[in-house]
């Protein structure tokens, strides 16, 4: 029988759990030591036997999940610089060198990465759109990057105008893009910043929203402490004041703009968005899917859960791109 990871980190924290005990009864009751000296030596016997398993699984996790280089001898790849009001947001014009494959879509799919992701971690999934001839507009956010200098990967708000910055300039500024249909989409943070800041937009035709979170500030509390720990260090605001939660929150953008359009308007709005959520997501945890489709009352043609794959959907880049292509193809 073939452990899973949890059964395997289970087994490993029993056994490790019976020796720090014995650890702790041989220098407490047989050699009569301090508390203090029997908790230092039976912590460190944890640790000593914990960690080296812990590294060994991670480096491994890294080395199976790795991507190899890809490569992209049939797309062109142009740096573009887009100005806004406080700095240059870097980007990657991305196309096939078809000409007829591109003018078959007439599309161009504003691609936004995850919290800490450049605008190059997404290639295996943009390159396969790529090459079906979709245009692809991939960028570094604020904060990171090229786009380092801009602001911090932490300000959300300003992240989700960024986006509607960038949406503004292909289609006012960029001759060569303005006649082509937008799409959007993103991932975690990406895909938060496609649903705020473009749903009401009418001029995005489609968003696909991977891991994304619904309420802000209810995802963030409910994380576990590792996860709340890192969001910490990297400058995230975990108690937003509710103003600004409803303003980078998707759940409550959908809720007002029901609210505020016809039952045929919020129909339309709705059908272009498709959710794609793994239910073992630690770090966006699954209700946030649940919330968002209540919220959108999706049906099933705009939605897939996977059971595995994690926040990042590790080995479901298949169904991933598949789906991708099913829903801005049709």
């Amino acid at each position: 029988m073939v452990l899973t990871k949890t059964k395997k980190y289970l087994v490993l924290i029993a056994i490790d759990l019976l020796v720090s005990a014995y650890i702790w009864y041989v220098n407490g009751v047989i050699f009569n030591n301090r508390f203090e000296v029997c908790l230092i030596l039976s912590t460190t016997t944890f640790l000593i036997i914990y960690v080296p398993f812990e590294i060994y699984w991670s480096f491994r996790d890294i080395w199976v999940d790795r991507w190899t280089t890809l490569y992209s001898k049939d797309l062109d790849i142009i740096r573009k610089d887009i100005k806004l009001k406080d700095g240059v947001i870097s980007a990657d014009l991305i196309m096939s060198k078809n000409e007829g494959l591109i003018q078959s879509k007439n599309t161009i799919i504003i691609v936004c990465q995850g919290f800490s992701d450049t605008k190059k971690s997404l290639q295996y999934f943009y390159y396969p759109l790529a090459y079906q001839g979709h245009v692809i507009l991939t960028y570094d956010a604020r904060g990171i990057g090229e786009s380092k200098s801009i602001g911090h990967r932490a300000d959300f708000l300003a992240r989700i105008e960024d986006f509607k910055s960038i949406v503004n300039w292909v289609m006012h500024d960029n001759k060569e893009l303005g006649h082509l249909q937008i799409y959007a989409a993103g991932i975690s943070i990406g895909a938060l910043t496609a649903l705020c800041g473009g749903f009401t937009k009418k001029e995005i035709s489609k968003i696909l929203a991977i891991s994304s979170i619904a309420n802000y500030r209810k995802s963030v509390s409910r994380a576990n402490l590792v996860v709340k720990f890192s969001y910490l260090m990297k400058g995230v605001d975990l108690y937003p004041e509710e103003e600004l939660n409803k303003k980078i929150s998707p759940y409550f953008i959908f809720k007002e703009a029901k609210k505020n359009t016809t039952p045929e308007e919020w129909k339309e709005l709705r059908e272009r968005i498709f959710l794609i959520h793994a239910k073992n997501d630690k770090i966006v945890k699954f209700f946030n899917f649940e919330d968002n489709l209540s919220m959108l009352e999706l049906p099933k043609s705009n939605y897939l859960v996977l059971n595995k794959g994690g926040h990042m959907l590790k080995k479901n880049e298949m169904s991933l791109v598949g789906t991708a292509l099913r829903f801005f193809n049709s």
